[in-house]
């Protein structure tokens, strides 16, 4: 069972997930229509007892035992799901992004009618029918840095509608906000060559074929039968700057500079080109690695001038 749950959290690209804890508490208690209906009750036991009337006793019972069965299909209801998240999410500031987060259920039964919450705001209502289900929280942050996630917390008045459980999951991960990406002015667009319609390699004439050269790069029209010749291309990426140095832009303003350096980045990770970001002695390499990309925008969320 953990073996076929664990290749379900490697589809859903959940590496590194964290458990929250399984003591949370479960509270239990009637909502609105719950409290009218137990002052019914109430109100049933006093005329069953000043009036001696049984039908008033049976009312009351009937409705108390519904009460009863209410508290314990709630508490089975919400009792044993687990809520999982990664450790990091990397969210672009002043941008919103969908966070995905899984719900494990941990018994054979169904799971009904589970509100999930997040700052007193509904995310919607939901069926676990499966062992494993997600759902997702749309975050947003205006300005770069580290943050707590709030508390998430399920709830449900299943099955009558006067019962409420709810159980809060205080969830130990960080939301890596990093600066908003913006296009650089022209002369820093210049100096690290970023030029969207130029091709990765620039044509620089052509050579006489050899053995061991591509047919594909032949310059047909001016081959002939006797000798053939192939294309030459610059290699972009040898003339391309690959270092950049947060330090020497001191005229900018610091936070535009690092939305200019988030465009830059992105650009270099987007081409497979590797780039080297320098600041304050702090060196960092951008290579083809998720995990140096991440580690660069984790830097960049609380970086100072």
């Amino acid at each position: 069972m953990l073996v076929q749950s664990q290749k379900r959290y490697n589809q859903l690209n959940f590496r590194n997930f964290l458990k929250l804890r399984n003591n949370s508490k479960i509270y239990i208690y009637p909502n609105f229509n719950g409290i009218g209906l137990s002052l019914f009750v109430f109100f049933c036991f006093l005329i069953s007892v000043f009036y001696e009337s049984n039908s008033g006793l049976l009312l009351s019972i009937i409705i108390f035992f519904i009460f009863f069965i209410s508290i314990l299909i709630s508490h089975q209801n919400i009792n044993n799901l687990k809520l999982v998240s990664l450790n990091e999410y990397y969210v672009e500031a002043n941008k919103n992004k969908n966070l995905k987060f899984i719900i494990e259920n941990l018994s054979k039964e169904k799971k009904l009618n589970i509100n999930i919450n997040y700052q007193k705001l509904n995310l919607g209502n939901f069926n676990f029918l499966k062992k494993i289900s997600y759902f997702k929280l749309n975050y947003y942050k205006k300005l770069r840095g580290i943050y707590p996630l709030d508390m998430i917390s399920l709830n449900s008045i299943y099955p009558f509608g006067i019962i409420k459980t709810k159980i809060n999951y205080k969830i130990d991960c960080h939301i890596i906000v990093y600066p908003k990406s913006i296009k650089p002015n022209q002369e820093l667009l210049n100096e690290f060559n970023i030029d969207n319609y130029i091709e990765a390699d620039d044509f620089d004439g052509i050579d006489e074929f050899k053995n061991g050269d591509s047919f594909s790069k032949i310059a047909w029209k001016k081959s002939t039968i006797q000798k053939k010749y192939i294309k030459i291309f610059k290699d972009k990426q040898k003339k391309q700057k690959l270092i950049l140095d947060l330090d020497r832009y001191n005229e900018l303003d610091f936070e535009l500079l690092l939305s200019y350096s988030i465009y830059i980045i992105q650009y270099f990770y987007k081409k497979k080109i590797n780039l080297i970001i320098k600041h304050q002695g702090n060196t960092f390499l951008l290579d083809q690695n998720e995990k140096s990309l991440n580690q660069i925008y984790k830097y960049l969320a609380y970086a100072k001038n």
